[in-house]
């Protein structure tokens, strides 16, 4: 009887064992829940804007799954504004009065209704209620002070998507070592595919002519970034080259440097060269394998003075200080172009290669 009492004891605490087993295996092997994976373009929350706005969102759905649905609300209102896909939003001349919004992004998968995100922002003048899906706005649409706007007025033109437009490429003459590029369109997730192999810290220059403009004085330089390996990355360099009226071309070039682990911008004096700035940036600490928003917004006067205004990277909005000066020289280009540059420079020393993808690369112009 003795013996029986501990073997249903010891085969009771076995029970309860494995069922505390099981229970605590099953919160390590449960899938967490994942937030939105909503990236904001436009407006960035805590920033100030004019309106009629630009609303710019994409979308890739939540829990691992992708969404069926994709809209955004205002304020407390509960009319939905649905985008033109279940992947983006992109409408134009959303007026809104004076004073504190809030814009809220709301995603759909098959399990439901993902986390909502949102974008507060305050808003300087006033303009109609009305909407567009179209791309370009009216050109004749007023425009605030860069000073005052921190997102993509509705007044601007775009390039269209860059990414499987026609792309040149070369070793980049200012850095040192080798550097053999080459590029694929469509490739990963739709997107183009850059790949280089380098030594001694050479970089390789991809670049893309998008369109003819003198006119154009403001740009805003937006894309998505996947690095594969951003260990192998010493510097992520995107520009504008646009060559104004009178012949000359302004360089309106900004770099993510491991070196002075900041956003850097170029400007010309004797020679052109880099100054880091006061916002961190280091592409070797980026995630690896995941799409990054990068949005860069520079402009120039009609004499080539150049002023890089703000960046933002996933969403979090940085003001550059101070960052103005000469950026313009005689390069026999044509007139009007606007040439954008997407750059890589090795990290080793020795030897290495990297992989890297954009997707929905675009240039706004006003």
């Amino acid at each position: 009887m003795k013996n029986d009492a501990y073997s249903y004891l010891g085969q009771a605490a076995k029970r309860l064992t494995l069922v505390a087993l099981a229970c605590f295996s099953g919160l390590l092997l449960a899938k967490p829940a994942l937030a939105a994976d909503i990236t904001v373009a436009s407006p960035i929350n805590g920033t100030t804007d004019e309106s009629p706005l630009w609303v710019r969102a994409h979308n890739m759905g939540c829990d691992g799954l992708q969404p069926t649905a994709f809209g955004f609300t205002i304020d407390n209102s509960s009319a939905l504004t649905r985008g033109a896909t279940a992947h983006d939003i992109d409408v134009i001349k959303v007026g809104m009065a004076a004073g504190t919004h809030t814009i809220h992004f709301k995603s759909w998968t098959s399990n439901g209704a993902c986390p909502t995100v949102s974008s507060t922002i305050h808003v300087v003048g006033s303009g109609s209620t009305s909407s567009s899906s179209n791309t370009t706005a009216a050109s004749s649409a007023t425009v605030a002070s860069s000073a005052t706007v921190s997102s993509i007025p509705s007044s601007a033109r775009n390039s269209g998507i860059l990414d499987g437009k026609y792309w040149a490429f070369e070793k980049d003459a200012g850095t040192p070592g080798t550097g053999r590029g080459s590029t694929v369109y469509p490739s990963f997730d739709g997107a183009r595919k850059f790949y280089m192999t380098y030594s001694r810290h050479g970089g390789v220059r991809w670049h893309n002519s998008s369109a003819k403009d003198a006119s154009a004085t403001h740009f805003i330089y937006d894309t998505y970034v996947y690095l594969a390996n951003p260990s192998q990355v010493a510097n992520l360099e995107l520009d504008v080259n646009h060559v104004m009226a009178d012949g000359r071309t302004v360089i309106l070039a900004t770099q993510c440097s491991s070196y002075s682990r900041t956003w850097e911008y170029s400007i010309r004096n004797s020679r052109t060269h880099w100054m880091r700035t006061s916002i961190p940036c280091n592409p070797k600490n980026w995630s690896a394998k995941t799409w990054h928003h990068i949005q860069i917004a520079s402009h120039h006067t009609t004499s080539g003075t150049v002023t890089y205004d703000w960046v933002n990277v996933d969403g979090k909005h940085s003001t550059f200080s101070h960052a103005t000066g000469v950026g313009a020289e005689h390069l026999g280009w044509q007139r009007g172009t606007i040439l954008l540059n997407f750059q890589i420079d090795g990290a080793s020393s020795g030897s290495g290669s990297v992989t890297a993808y954009i997707h929905k690369m675009t240039i706004f112009r006003w």
